[in-house]
């Protein structure tokens, strides 16, 4: 996938926990914790695509 297609989905997954927990099912401390986590989790995991050195290439094969 393509990093801005990542960068959607943890967004919107972020948005939606967010929201549920506006909502109410989810508990008060639960939502605290997992408001912090989630952008620290997308954070790490959208932070590692680089491109190679000799090709100039992402893992995913498109341009740098």
């Amino acid at each position: 996938m393509k990093p801005v297609t990542n960068a959607l989905i943890w967004a919107s997954a972020i948005i939606l926990f967010a929201l549920l927990a506006v909502a109410g099912p989810i508990d008060s401390e639960t939502a605290r914790f997992m408001l912090i986590m989630l952008p620290v989790l997308a954070w790490t995991t959208l932070g590692n695509v680089r491109p190679c050195k000799p090709c100039g290439r992402t893992p995913e094969g498109d341009s740098a």
